[in-house]
């Protein structure tokens, strides 16, 4: 699938945010689309959680939190 990243990619993604770089600069960093980085601090910012928090939960929770997605609507991607 596109756009799925893992637990740790997350939390990369959070901790540069917390450390004040910008979506467009966590992207570059990371190799992975701005859109992806946007939407996943979007969430951040929806959920009840702060930075700090975030990267203290474990695996399963960070999951539940962050599901898994992708930006692309086709059968063929889900096979």
């Amino acid at each position: 699938m596109a756009n799925v990243l893992d637990p740790m990619d997350i939390k990369q993604i959070f901790s540069l945010h917390r450390d004040g770089l910008s979506n467009r600069k966590i992207a570059s960093l990371l190799g992975i689309s701005r859109n992806t980085i946007n939407q996943y601090i979007s969430w951040l910012h929806a959920s009840d959680y702060d930075v700090e928090e975030i990267l203290h939960l474990h695996v399963g929770k960070l999951k539940e939190i962050f599901p898994s997605r992708t930006t692309i609507d086709n059968d063929r991607f889900d096979a």
